[in-house]
Formats: C-alpha cells, sequence, structure tokens
C-alpha cells in the first residue's frame, strides 16, 4: 500500500458495511481509499498522510476507558500526518469530545445548526431526549449525559458528511447484508463495487420514474414500535402513537418485510418519528416510494441528503405532536394537493445521489488538508 494514500479505518457493522461506507466504495474515487477493518494487522501497521476512523469505539469491548480511546487515537497520531473521526452514530447531538481535540476533523451525518446548543449538556446525548426530558420528565433507566466541550474551540473541528440517505435501499435481506459484512471484514470493501454500483443505479431509475398520486390510498404508514428503545428516546414515538393511532386513515402494527415496500408505495404518507437519532430509513424509504414524508421538525438539523426543508421535501409536526392529527386529515383527505413536496423530496433526493462523486472528493480533499493528485 501507497505510504501517501488514505486509509479508512472501521469495523463490519451493518450500518458501516451498507451506509457509511457506500458512497466511498461507489464513487470514481474509490480509488483513492485503502479499506481496512479495525481487527486486521494491516490497520496496526499502516501509515501515511491520513486516517479516517470510523465508529472504531462504538460496540467495541476492547475500550473501556476514556483514555484507552485516547491512546489508540494517539497510536495513530504517530503514524499519519492527519487523524479524521467520521461518526456515523444516529443523532446530531451525540458527539464524543472527549477525544476531539486529538483529532484534525470531527464528521457527523448530521449537526445541530445552531453549535451553542452544544455548549449545554443534554440528557440522554441527544437534543430531542433532553427535550423530553425537561418538557414531560421522562428518564432513562441507564442514565448518559452529553457534556459540553471544555473548549469550545474544539466545535471548529465539525463538519457534515452523509446521512443513511447514502446507502442501500430497499433495505437488503439477510443474506446480502451478510455478504456485505463478510467483506468488509475481510478488507475486500472494495469488491463490493460492482453489485452497491447496480443498486445505486436502480434507486437513480427509481427516482427517474413519473409519480402517480392518483393511485395512491387515504392510508398514513406509522407501523414503528417505541418499547425497545431508552424512555427518553423512544417516548416521542409512544406520544405519536397515542395521539394517531386510532385515527381511521393510521396503518400500524408490524407487517412482514416483504411486503413492508410494497405496502408503503400504496400508501399516502409515512409518519416517521426518530429513532436513536433524528434520521431513519423510513425516510427514505418514503421518498424511493412516492408517499409524502411527514416528520418530527427537523430545522434545526444540518445533513446531506438534505429532504428536510419544511413543506417543501416533507410535512413538519411539532415534537409534541399537538397538530399530527391535523396534518393527518389534511393529507389523507387530499394526498394530491401535497403532489409537489414529494416530488421535490424525489428531485433533492434523486440530486444528491447523483453528486455522490463530487461529495466524495469533496470529503477526501478537507480530511486529507489538500488536493488530491
Amino acid at each position: 500500500m501507497e505510504k501517501n494514500s488514505i486509509y479508512v479505518i472501521h469495523s463490519d457493522s451493518k450500518i458501516e458495511s451498507l451506509y457509511t461506507l457506500f458512497p466511498l466504495i461507489v464513487s470514481e474515487h474509490s480509488a483513492l481509499v485503502n479499506f481496512l477493518h479495525i481487527n486486521s494487522k494491516e490497520a496496526r501497521k499502516a501509515e501515511g498522510e491520513c486516517v479516517i476512523l470510523v465508529r472504531v469505539f462504538k460496540g467495541n469491548d476492547s475500550f473501556q476507558t476514556v483514555e484507552e480511546k485516547r491512546k489508540y487515537i494517539q497510536d495513530f497520531k504517530r503514524r499519519f500526518r492527519r487523524v479524521v473521526m467520521l461518526d456515523d452514530g444516529a443523532g446530531s447531538d451525540s458527539l464524543y469530545f472527549e477525544y476531539m481535540d486529538l483529532v484534525d476533523l470531527y464528521y457527523k451525518g448530521k449537526l445541530l445548526k445552531e453549535k451553542a446548543a452544544y455548549l449545554q449538556p443534554a440528557y440522554g446525548r441527544q437534543l430531542f431526549t433532553n427535550y423530553y426530558n425537561q418538557t414531560y420528565g421522562v428518564t432513562d433507566e441507564k442514565e448518559k449525559m452529553r457534556n459540553p466541550p471544555s473548549d469550545p474551540a474544539l466545535l471548529n473541528k465539525l463538519r457534515v458528511s452523509w446521512n443513511l440517505g447514502y446507502g442501500i435501499y430497499p433495505m437488503a435481506n439477510v443474506l446480502f447484508t451478510k455478504m456485505a459484512r463478510v467483506a468488509v471484514n475481510a478488507n475486500l470493501s472494495k469488491a463490493l463495487k460492482p453489485v452497491y454500483t447496480y443498486h445505486y443505479k436502480r434507486m437513480l431509475r427509481d427516482l427517474d420514474k413519473p409519480l402517480n398520486v392518483s393511485a395512491k390510498s387515504n392510508y398514513v404508514h406509522a407501523r414503528f414500535g417505541y418499547s425497545a428503545f431508552p424512555h427518553t428516546v423512544g417516548y416521542q414515538r409512544k406520544l405519536l402513537l397515542s395521539k394517531c393511532s386510532s385515527h381511521s386513515s393510521i396503518v400500524t402494527g408490524k407487517v412482514a418485510p416483504s411486503a413492508y415496500n410494497k405496502e408503503i408505495k400504496k400508501m399516502a404518507a409515512v409518519l416517521s418519528p426518530f429513532g436513536w437519532g433524528e434520521i431513519c430509513y423510513r425516510d427514505y424509504e418514503a421518498i424511493l416510494n412516492e408517499a409524502l414524508l411527514i416528520k418530527p421538525n427537523m430545522d434545526g438539523i444540518e445533513t446531506w441528503p438534505n429532504v428536510y426543508k419544511s413543506h417543501e421535501t416533507y410535512v413538519p409536526i411539532d415534537w409534541d405532536g399537538n397538530d399530527l392529527l391535523e396534518t393527518i386529515e389534511r393529507v389523507s383527505s387530499n394526498i394530491a394537493e401535497h403532489r409537489n413536496i414529494i416530488e421535490q423530496a424525489r428531485e433533492e433526493y434523486k440530486g444528491a445521489l447523483r453528486q455522490i462523486d463530487s461529495r466524495v472528493l469533496s470529503f477526501l480533499q478537507e480530511a486529507a488538508g489538500g488536493a488530491l493528485v
């Protein structure tokens, strides 16, 4: 391997294998990158100009303390001129300031537009979990707190990368997911390029198809649960379901994975609350299946692809759900009135997908600290 190469050090989680690494693999600039699994001997020996660390601590029991994490990053600093963090964690507020001073840049798929909010502690490590804690007194059995940085200047290192919009849709089945994770684990990420490119081009073709809202039912898809989440994370979902589940146009409960996308394609709209973070697979499943996206207000979030423009690419509701029933009634009674929003969301998403090469090149150039040859 070239000593001046860019290395991406990663694990083989589903998120990384099918989403975070997807644009780097699909892009025409993938030759600029060497992908190495965190546990590989190559990752322990690599050296050069720039290393990008992806999800190296999340779910990794090898690092029990902050000091162990700092030592791990410091080892890369001895071997590379630049060390960059690509944090693909779910929430815009779940940052790790305890080792941010060691990296040159800290990328995140979504960030708070108002950076001053990071200077305040957040219960549950998210802006929305903190909101439900402060507003409704919701608490978690295992409490987490995102504390502010010791040095506010660390916020200058924050950059937006990309969210779940870059990845495999429809959601991959078990066999495909296993194949991708095995390849990523074996340092064979680039071998996925042909099949990933096929899915990428198919998504673009689907977004090019003419929209037919006349074929839509008057139902709103709301098949989501809340009990598997910590209380503050799941509270929004519980709150929204309590307000709308009895409405005649709402579809709740479970459906077989094989029928999921077919069902959404028939729906007028999809209600997509926050999950572990603000952005969910469901957002992009709605857009790809020509459904109107209804979602708790995202005005405070900076992200890419940005399909979260209020009343332009989605219909926002407030975090308390006070306008939810009114919104459902308006949408389900006349989906044709919202045709422009559905179309604009699809155009926004399609445009972001078409920019995947320029987005990746810009990311790699900034991460490496200069132009790439």
